[in-house]
């Protein structure tokens, strides 16, 4: 009877432990879907007769847009603080510029201060954007990371919906110290959590690295298998210090280098050019258009944050059940087909082919691009950004890809005004179901499938190194003799 009581222990606890490391970057997380949605309740309520700022069109789209300019100067001081200093490190000091942004922002008296506090709110997402997937890979097991990682995705709509939400019921400054609440919680998990073991073991602190190892993975057979694995592969990379330079050229030469380089540039463009940060940021004027006018503001906003929360719960489990090319290009045809649907809709709807009483018609496959989008578009390239790079270059490659994820994101979001303005809403949803299949063919031909595969496995892959079980069979016979001694 007591071995029946203690085997689900054995099991249960080292999820619930692998969950609370990631809590801490889930908390992060919600607040950067904050971040990114907060300008869509911002904007509306300082647009209001009786506001006591005045914004120009011009403040509107630099304080929607300037995430993504501040993203740049955060990410590129992640690899080096993710190499330095570690994934625990780089997190907590991650939250400081974050909490101090939303401080700003509630004392804001103009435009100015509102532009510095959503700077610093750009730098620290710039910092997360690299450490959040690598450090939710690094604490996760093979059989739950697919899942971990989904929790990016969940976080961001979490935070999108919560922004909305109190954006609606509150008054600007309140609803920013409320979103400003998820950094303090955050900091507090992160502190409590250890460093990932692969970042212990590339440093050589292989007592420490066992030691966490063992919290969060447990003692069974395969988790020590996959520990052994992970320390022979840093001792075989032991090497003579060479210049930076020379370090640097050899390492754009490998493939294992630029072969996941390459497939996040496509990703995370596939991420912005969706318009997975336009929508949040222009909800409100978006959904008026789309619904002409026969929708109230807020309840089409609420409408939109509430098919992203329930589909971002439902890719949780999609992304962890099944292959992650399969979610990905079933996201990315259900958005293609559903962008261009609204678009012809929309199109006959203002040449007059469809009459006053259905003319909300385009609402419907507007909502099904949101789920689209949020089912395979928002979660996969946030679960291959922590999968892909190897352990040696995966501070340097996150950063490198998420350049693109910053730049992309200040393009995207500051010509989306110029945009809606041009072409419409039925042009810019034209426009980006064209781009998101271009990304789309590309993806298809450059994606191997990562679900299940141990972080060193899908390096093996990129090498060149398929067959690792010579190596796995050495370490079976020294768990073995191990045994054996300890008898």
């Amino acid at each position: 009877m007591a071995d029946v009581i203690e085997k689900p222990k054995r099991k249960m606890l080292p999820f619930f432990r692998q969950l609370l490391a990631v809590s801490g970057v889930v908390m992060y997380m919600i607040g950067t879907g904050a971040n990114i949605a907060y300008p869509g309740v911002l904007l509306q309520q300082l647009r209001q007769p009786d506001s006591a700022m005045r914004l120009t069109p011009d403040h509107e789209s630099w304080i929607a847009s300037i995430l993504g300019l501040a993203l740049i100067s955060g990410i590129v001081v992640a690899p080096f603080s993710l190499q330095k200093l570690g994934r625990k490190v780089t997190n907590q000091l991650s939250t400081l510029p974050a909490m101090g942004g939303w401080a700003l922002l509630v004392a804001a008296k103009g435009p100015t201060a509102l532009l510095i506090s959503r700077s610093l709110q750009g730098f620290a997402m710039g910092l997360q954007a690299a450490a959040a997937p690598v450090s939710i890979a690094e604490y996760s097991s093979p059989k739950y990371r697919g899942a971990f990682l989904a929790t990016i995705a969940f976080s961001f709509a979490s935070g999108m919906l919560v922004a909305h939400i109190f954006g609606t019921i509150l008054y600007w400054r309140a609803a920013a110290v409320a979103c400003g609440c998820f950094y303090a919680l955050s900091l507090i998990l992160i502190s409590i959590s250890p460093e990932t073991p692969p970042y212990l073991a590339s440093r050589g602190k292989n007592n420490d690295c066992r030691k966490s190892w063992k919290w969060l993975r447990g003692k069974d057979e395969s988790s020590e298998k996959e520990l052994e694995i992970l320390l022979n592969s840093q001792k075989k990379k032991i090497a003579p210090k060479i210049p930076q330079f020379t370090f640097y050229r050899q390492m754009i030469m490998k493939p294992e280098f630029y072969k996941p380089t390459v497939i996040m540039m496509f990703m995370f463009i596939l991420f912005q050019i969706s318009g997975m940060t336009v929508v949040p940021s222009y909800t409100v004027p978006m959904m008026d258009d789309v619904s002409g006018g026969t929708i109230e503001a807020y309840t089409s906003m609420l409408m939109v944050d509430v098919v992203r929360f329930l589909t971002a719960i439902m890719a949780c489990v999609v992304v962890n059940r099944f292959n992650r090319r399969t979610v990905l290009f079933l996201g990315i045809t259900i958005s293609v087909i559903s962008l261009l649907t609204a678009a012809l809709l929309l199109y006959l709807r203002d040449a007059g082919y469809i009459p006053d009483e259905y003319k909300w018609i385009p609402v419907i496959p507007t909502l099904f691009y949101i789920f689209g989008k949020t089912l395979g578009i928002l979660p996969i390239p946030w679960a291959i950004a922590g999968e892909i790079f190897p352990l040696a270059y995966r501070s340097i490659g996150s950063g490198i890809s998420g350049m693109f994820l910053s730049i992309m994101f200040f393009v995207v979001v500051k010509t989306a005004p110029t945009s809606f303005r041009q072409i419409g809403v039925n042009g810019t949803f034209c426009v980006y179901g064209i781009s998101i299949a271009i990304c789309g063919v590309f993806l298809y031909f450059l994606l191997p499938e990562t679900k299940g595969k141990t972080l060193y496995e899908i390096e093996c892959h990129f090498k060149g190194e398929i067959d690792i079980k010579a190596e796995t069979f050495e370490i079976d016979k020294m768990l073995e003799m191990r045994k054996v001694e300890e008898g």
